[in-house]
């Protein structure tokens, strides 16, 4: 007689709570220690996300549609979940694909346009590979005749309080979807 034993690995991927606009994990991803600049050019690093929630979107300023559309929708969320959850802590942060022309003062007059609540970060280009290759956010620049654009991953994510990805979501989800499915995360881990 032949026994087959069939032994299942660990999923580092592993859903959690069922979502309509994204995923979220069983076992967190450890976000890595990193140095930029936010708007007001104060140094932001990993400690800044500790001890709050925080929702992260990478984009650039120059971006035509899908940036300023999900920037607009992350402010308006932050709205709905501090007047919905009060004691939840929640922080938006925008990241800059594009350091090279979303200097500080540029990235303070463009979030300004949505909601000055949200943070801005930019830096070395380097220092943001980095980051993006932690979460797997794939972005290239494409050269155009009359300057440049990016094609880039628009997830947006849901950090928890110890500096860990908890969620994504699609960028193209509707407020009120997102808005659930955040909420929904954040009650779970609490």
């Amino acid at each position: 007689m032949i026994l087959f034993v069939i032994q299942k690995g660990p999923n580092l991927i592993e859903k959690e709570a069922i979502l309509e606009t994204g995923k979220a994990f069983k076992k967190p991803l450890e976000i890595i220690d990193f140095e930029l600049k936010d708007q007001n050019d104060q140094l932001y690093t990993k400690n800044n996300l500790k001890n709050k929630w925080t929702i992260l979107f990478f984009g650039y300023t120059n971006c035509p549609d899908v940036c300023p559309t999900t920037i607009f929708k992350l402010g308006q969320i932050k709205q709905h979940i501090n007047r919905e959850l009060p004691n939840i802590n929640l922080q938006i942060l925008f990241i800059t694909l594009d350091p090279e022309r979303d200097y500080t003062e540029r990235l303070k007059e463009y979030l300004g346009f949505f909601d000055s609540s949200i943070t801005g970060l930019t830096g070395d280009i380097n220092k943001i590979v980095e980051l993006t290759s932690n979460l797997s956010v794939f972005f290239q620049r494409i050269n155009k005749e009359d300057g440049y654009d990016f094609s880039h991953t628009a997830s947006i994510f849901l950090i928890n309080p110890r500096a860990q990805l908890k969620a994504s979501f699609s960028p193209a989800s509707s407020i009120d979807m997102l808005n659930e499915d955040i909420k929904k995360v954040v009650k779970k881990t609490n």
